[in-house]
């Protein structure tokens, strides 16, 4: 079956399924309302490490569109994404792009909660909440490019108990800035614990094919105490990278951050990560890539829509003709 066909019909039976609630979804007492959403990551760095002259202002990302609720358990949104959704290319930091990176409705009853169309991919959002500072950097499995963060597709989301939940998705593959219809769809799977309150325990797989299976496995445990403390750890691994068969990637995250009072915070972050030795070569397929990075900085957030934080950034690659490249970074974050 075509893609574009299952994915028509996903939404007929999302729709068949969902019209039984209608009636009790409207009452008089609500109104539909909506709110902008409007999101803003800037900075300005400078190189510290000998032998490079790197620095300025950026733009990292803005993200602006509207979120509307027809009803209590209907929602409604679009966001559109303004950045260098392709930091790969040679030219990232010079071209600007503006994508859909949501556009989605949404439905939630009791237990329930399912969504239709761009959507965020679930194996990025329990560690990018836990990491808290996505101005700053990417989650690990976004930066070193394990999936897109957002794609077309449909997921649901159910609470079996207050301690148990698990999500299914079904995706385009490409990602939000590649939304062209092939054969090919990828599967994901999560569970996610909470065993004891403030903490998450999470495990989340996915399976797609195109001409090799490239498959995603992630553990993941975060913690959070009241307004003082958060913090997780996740490990991660994916095989056949990027559709290269035998050429694997992996390595793991850990970050915390600490509020000593209202307004200010600690944070810190350290990232390895490793590619395989295919067989018959000698070192890793992806060496260049290979290493391990370091963030580390204090928050100051006057108010609650407004974040700036000065920061150390450090990246050491495994390759031993290669130099660290260490930054100070001064960043900032505007939201409503």
């Amino acid at each position: 079956m075509k893609k574009e066909y299952l994915l028509f019909t996903i939404l007929l039976v999302l729709l068949i399924s969902l019209r039984g609630y209608t009636q009790e979804d409207t009452t008089d007492s609500f109104k539909p309302y909506g709110k902008p959403i409007l999101k803003v990551f800037t900075n300005f760095h400078t190189s510290v490490s000998e032998g490079i002259d790197d620095g300025g202002f950026e733009i990292r990302r803005a993200y602006f569109g509207y979120q509307y609720f027809l009803t209590p358990k209907y929602e409604i949104a679009v966001k559109l994404d303004i950045g260098s959704p392709n930091d790969a290319s040679e030219y990232s930091l010079l071209r600007r792009f503006a994508y859909f990176k949501n556009a989605y409705i949404k439905y939630t009853h009791a237990k329930l909660t399912t969504q239709f169309g761009i959507i965020d991919v679930r194996q990025f959002v329990a560690q990018e909440k836990y990491w808290a500072h996505r101005y700053i950097e990417r989650s690990f499995m976004d930066k070193f490019r394990f999936g897109p963060k957002a794609d077309l597709g449909w997921n649901i989301i159910y609470k079996f108990h207050e301690k148990i939940s698990a999500d299914f998705g079904i995706y385009n593959g490409e990602g939000y800035t590649k939304l062209q219809a092939d054969n090919a769809f990828k599967a994901g799977l999560g569970i996610s614990l909470f065993p004891y309150k403030g903490f998450i325990l999470r495990l989340y797989g996915d399976y797609i094919k195109k001409g090799v299976v490239q498959s995603t496995l992630s553990g993941f445990i975060g913690y959070k105490y009241k307004d003082k403390f958060i913090g997780g750890v996740e490990y991660n691994y994916q095989m056949n990278f990027r559709y290269h068969d035998g050429q694997d990637k992996y390595g793991y995250s850990v970050y915390a951050s600490y509020n000593f009072t209202e307004k200010w915070q600690l944070f810190g972050r350290f990232d390895q990560v490793y590619s395989n030795i295919p067989e018959g070569d000698e070192q890793p397929w992806s060496l260049l890539t290979d290493g391990s990075a370091i963030i580390g900085g204090l928050q100051f957030s006057p108010i609650p829509q407004i974040n700036i934080a000065l920061n150390y950034q450090d990246w050491v690659p495994y390759a031993k003709n290669m130099k660290n490249e260490a930054y100070i970074y001064l960043n900032f974050e505007f939201k409503l």
